[in-house]
């Protein structure tokens, strides 16, 4: 079966045709694109897992002016930070103001002594899940409330009424696996400025809500990146958007 990230870029190629890299920085939670067409698009850095190589990225220098189809067909490699490159690439084009503006919370309708999965920390998202909620959270670096380690999926995921799922599961390659787990879940959202908001890639793919971002000041956006700020810094220069596909 064809894993999501070829299909995304099949999708992207002829949208990002004849367009360039203006600006591009890769910070420790984000990396951020801007192409000479104005728009931007965000990925989650993975900057954790660099190891101790000293060339993390080895065209680095050479980025602006280079075709954005090129830069965006780095989603596969093997280097979960090299791939948020074409992650970022891809977004700048599929994130765009699709959908409706708001939280994922007021479009998943969850329902009263459901269950729900969520991969990845949201801790905004988890404050507002009513505590008479069944909620598992699968998280490798967290102690958090609720949270069991990433291989903890493997048994509860199947089980879950809902399931919410960070779009950086696409830049480490465990999306399709992690989607297989829950195909007895009620609905699947994929959540997070990572997550392409581009529903045509995700018809066959058993996912009901695209929860991503819009860049809106593109220029405090790639200054918040370099400086090393998260999603919270990034609040002020994105728009929250929903697509819902089913």
């Amino acid at each position: 079966m064809e894993m999501i990230s070829d299909i995304l870029l099949e999708e992207v190629k002829e949208r990002l045709r004849g367009t360039k890299i203006r600006d591009l920085r890769i910070g420790i939670s984000y990396t951020g694109i801007l192409l000479d067409s104005g728009e931007m698009g965000v990925s989650y850095s993975f900057a954790e897992e660099k190891g101790s190589c000293c060339d993390v990225v080895e065209d680095a220098g050479d980025f602006l002016g280079k075709d954005a189809v090129e830069v965006a067909k780095l989603i596969n490699q093997p280097s979960a930070i090299v791939s948020s490159l074409g992650m970022a690439a891809m977004n700048a084009v599929f994130n765009q103001g699709r959908g409706e503006k708001g939280d994922l919370l007021d479009f998943l309708g969850i329902r009263k002594n459901e269950s729900v999965g969520m991969v990845g920390d949201f801790r905004p998202v988890i404050s507002k899940i009513d505590q008479d909620i069944e909620l598992f959270v699968f998280e490798r670096n967290s102690n958090g409330p609720n949270t069991y380690p990433d291989y903890a999926a493997e048994r509860i995921l199947p089980e879950v009424d809902l399931a919410i799922i960070s779009g950086t599961t696409i830049l480490n390659n465990t999306l399709d696996h992690l989607l297989d787990l829950c195909q007895s879940a009620r609905k699947i959202a994929l959540l997070g400025p990572t997550t392409p908001m581009a529903p045509e890639a995700f018809v066959d793919k058993n996912v009901d809500i695209l929860a991503g971002s819009m860049i809106k000041n593109e220029k405090n956006a790639l200054e918040v990146i370099s400086q090393g700020g998260g999603t919270h810094a990034l609040h002020d220069s994105i728009e929250k958007y929903n697509i819902i596909i089913s």
